[in-house]
């Protein structure tokens, strides 16, 4: 990411530009970094092995062991772990004196061996399926380094101006930054060659040095990919967002093809995630403005913003859709227009023309960057937990509400019930089954993407054959007409009363602060860093388009769309190979890559309009179906919500809390405290969401920014790093590892240079100074017993063929191997 970024700066930059980045490139760099660039040289074909088969920690690491041998004819003693996390396995070894037979050598010929025991040898090996290595995050191994250093002579290159822990030291840094930084591991995953792996650890090393040279070159950039700066002129930042979104827009459709069944299943999931809303707001809406809006102006407003969005936007990600706020505010608005007796399409068409103007008044006046730059956790959270609440009342609701409905026989209540159940388990359990230990990768993965469309279509499928009548299913006009079939579609904004124009200002200016913060906090949430999208936001552009989208869905009397949560961020996360996996029993997930692209965005929404063509089909599935698909993306849109975490937290026992960073720092009475302060701030929201204001809640989302900053400035009851911590969730690995500056805690100690002068009992003390669960054993014991994988699977066809001949060598050795069960049983104990 790093190198593509500094790519695309260098493309752009004047000749006085590039004389700069020629004189940053000039500085030093970390001794970590000049060592990985130095392992460049040592890792050849004979030290690399291409999808081992191994999967016992003595044969991986034997392998390892023996390929530096044949090599560099170097022997390895003592093996330890340095690095076990991110799918990467570490190990330092100690390379050892001339063995007695070989005493008798000339002089030229000891210089050399000396020489090469005292340059660091590397070998490399990539596993064929995941090893479980006992990394301490949880995660099994994928590939697996070996790196030598002398037992007690100096090492040669830039180890040798340190002292024995610096170079320890810097060694473990070089490939925690490895692991962490760059996409090593998973490139290397696919190399089917030795020199594919060659190559691919090269550009991990370019990555990781251009990050070092160009470190202050791409915060820069990366601030300006955001869009979090005020530009200072005249629709500078909607300018600045098209001329950095514009180079990407062919990829933006070819990059779909990389990632076929990807762009389908995300298309499937959030096709149907769409759907349910839709049509169940639609129903809301139908019921609570007689009629006058329902899921027929929904599916329109859906198709037709969602199509031109996927073409138009700066970034198709966002999913656009009349989301639930909107909704309650419209049905507000309605209730005020009947009280007041004035003519509702009319007043709501009004209402959107002028949300529209002062809507793009933000956007070409950056105002959209304050957002960015000063919405916290604290106001995300809060409102992505008031929409995610919103969701599962309005389902669980409309499923108990059968039960009370005289309408209903008792069998048919209890079997709609069933069937909302059964969709929101269902559709749990798939992506559930994508961390859990059963069946293969590839299962889990598809189970996982399609999950929702099956447990929707198992779902109807039951009910059709239940033989229960009387279940309500979906309703939809049979022709393409408003749901007020004497209206046109277009409305005459003439007609009504004259002072309409003028009392629509008032509603507008708190539609445009819901649009100010519900579209500019999904914008942010899509873009945080664990999500990875790296073509960048589009901020000002973004709700520049929506802005004319606005505008002609309300005079077309449609429910304006707007980035919707949680579904915008769930579908970044639908585009993404994800890796799940478990650290103290809390499952956690990490992006690996998001398949940015606009193929998939368009294709949902043209489903959605196709729809109308498969009306038959679609009457079929029951409402209570669709309801359960509501309480299901409200719960998974809690799954990465950190204020839903610390309520969670308030209840559990203390030791056996998450290892997050604010549990581990922060006073726990403080942070329930900082939880109540936003429980308050949702029960506010909700109360007047059910109140005669409610036509006013978007203020009250809008005021929650200034609210945080009045409340812990006023009563002073939170430092400014506890409120850092608890408003940006890190690990406490996160905080000490990888990703802080480790250059200038390399030379922390002192300069002597003590590595000549080390007894063994200090090396040892170094050696578990810096080791880490993992594999550590004494490989000197081993290169008797080990085995080569090419000699054993020779062997087996000898012995008959098939698994039966490798476990009829692997039983003969391991019974006259007793030294290999020893190790083994020594390097558990020692983890």
């Amino acid at each position: 990411a790093s190198a593509s970024m500094a790519t695309d700066v260098d493309a752009d930059a004047d000749a006085t530009d590039a004389e700069d980045a020629v004189a940053v490139i000039d500085v030093p760099l970390p001794p970590w970094c000049a060592f990985l660039v130095e392992l460049t040289a040592a890792l050849t074909p004979e030290t690399t092995t291409v999808r081992a088969h191994s999967w016992r920690e003595t044969d991986i690491v034997g392998g390892l062991v023996r390929r530096i041998a044949r090599a560099h004819g170097t022997p390895v003693g003592r093996v330890f772990t340095a690095v076990n996390e991110c799918g990467l396995t570490a190990l330092v070894g100690e390379a050892l004196a001339s063995s007695s037979e070989n005493d008798a050598e000339d002089a030229d010929a000891g210089a050399e061996r000396e020489r090469k025991r005292r340059e660091c040898a590397f070998a490399v090996t990539t596993l064929e399926r995941d090893v479980n290595l006992g990394a301490s995050d949880g995660r099994n191994t994928k590939v697996v380094v070996l790196v030598t250093v002398p037992e007690e002579l100096h090492p040669r290159g830039v180890l040798e101006d340190l002292s024995r822990n610096e170079a320890l030291r810097a060694i473990k840094i070089a490939f925690l930054k490895l692991a962490n930084d760059t996409d090593f591991v998973k490139d290397v995953r696919g190399a089917r060659t030795a020199a594919h792996v060659l190559a691919e650890y090269e550009s991990a090393c370019a990555v990781l040095k251009g990050e070092h040279v160009r470190r202050a070159t791409i915060e820069a950039e990366i601030a300006s990919k955001r869009g979090a700066e005020f530009t200072g002129t005249f629709a500078g930042g909607i300018a600045g967002d098209v001329k950095r979104r514009w180079v990407h827009y062919k990829s933006d459709w070819t990059d779909a093809l990389e990632a076929p069944v990807k762009c389908l299943s995300a298309t499937l999931y959030m096709y149907f995630a769409c759907l349910g809303p839709a049509i169940a707001f639609g129903g809301l809406a139908y019921n609570q403005t007689n009629a006058s809006v329902g899921a027929m102006e929904y599916l329109c407003s859906q198709a037709l913003s969602g199509i031109a969005w996927a073409v138009f936007a700066g970034q198709p990600e966002i999913v656009l859709r009349p989301a639930g706020p909107q909704t309650v505010f419209l049905i507000e608005l309605f209730k005020r227009c009947d009280s007041w007796n004035i003519d509702f399409l009319p007043t709501f068409a009004w209402v959107g023309v002028w949300t529209s103007i002062f809507m793009m008044m933000i956007a070409v006046s950056d105002a959209c960057a304050y957002v960015a730059t000063r919405c916290t956790k604290f106001t995300q959270d809060i409102f992505s937990l008031f929409v995610c609440a919103i969701f599962i009342f309005e389902g669980l609701k409309n499923l108990f509400e059968y039960l009370g409905d005289d309408t209903y026989s008792t069998a048919t209540a209890l079997f709609s019930l069933m069937l909302g159940l059964m969709t929101l388990q269902l559709g749990l359990w798939a992506v559930q089954l994508r961390s859990s230990p059963y069946m293969n990768a590839t299962i889990r993965e598809v189970t996982a993407d399609f999950g929702l469309a099956v447990a929707v279509i198992i779902a109807s499928v039951t009910a059709y054959l239940s033989g229960i009548s009387g279940l309500e299913t979906l309703q939809i006009p049979s022709s393409f007409t408003p749901s007020i079939t004497t209206r046109n579609w277009w409305i005459d904004l003439s007609s009504g009363d004259a002072y309409i124009p003028l009392i629509a200002v008032g509603p507008a200016l708190m539609l445009t602060a819901l649009y100010y913060i519900d579209m500019n906090v999904a914008t942010l949430l899509c873009n945080t860093p664990e999500l990875k999208l790296r073509k960048g936001a589009a901020y000002h552009y973004n709700f520049a388009v929506l802005s004319i989208l606005v505008l002609i869905t309300s005079c077309l009397g449609l429910p304006p769309p707007t980035g919707s949560l949680p579904h915008s961020p769930q579908y970044v996360l639908a585009l993404s190979d994800v890796e799940e996996y478990t650290v103290d029993g809390e499952t956690q997930r990490k992006v690996i890559k998001v398949h940015e692209q606009r193929l998939s965005p368009l294709l949902v929404n043209v489903l959605i309009a196709l729809s109308f063509l498969v009306v038959p089909l679609l009457r079929s599935i029951p409402m209570s179906v669709l309801f359960g698909l509501f309480v299901y993306t409200g719960i998974t849109g809690l799954y990465e919500n950190h204020f839903w975490e610390r309520i969670k937290i308030a209840f559990m026992e203390p030791r056996l809390h998450p290892p997050t960073s604010y549990v581990r720092r922060v006073p726990l009475s403080r942070v329930h405290a900082f939880t109540c302060v936003q429980i308050a701030c949702v029960g506010m929201l909700w109360g007047i969401r059910s109140s005669s204001i409610a036509l006013a809640f978007p203020l009250f989302i809008l005021l929650l920014m200034p609210l945080r900053s009045f409340l812990f400035k006023k009563f002073n009851i939170f430092s400014p790093e506890w409120l850092e911590l608890l408003d940006a969730k890190r690990s406490s690995k996160q905080n000490l590892g990888p990703h802080d500056d480790f250059d200038t805690t390399l030379l922390d100690e002192t300069k002597d240079n003590a590595w000549l002068h080390t007894t063994a009992e200090e090396r040892n003390l170094g050696f578990m100074t810096f080791a880490e669960v993992g594999p550590a054993f004494n490989a000197a014991s081993l290169s008797a017993s080990l085995r080569d994988d090419d000699a054993v699977t020779s062997r087996a066809r000898t012995k008959g063929g098939g698994i039966f001949g490798v476990m009829s060598i692997l039983r003969a050795e391991s019974s006259s191997s007793p030294n290999l069960e020893e190790t083994h049983t020594r390097s558990v104990s020692m983890g």
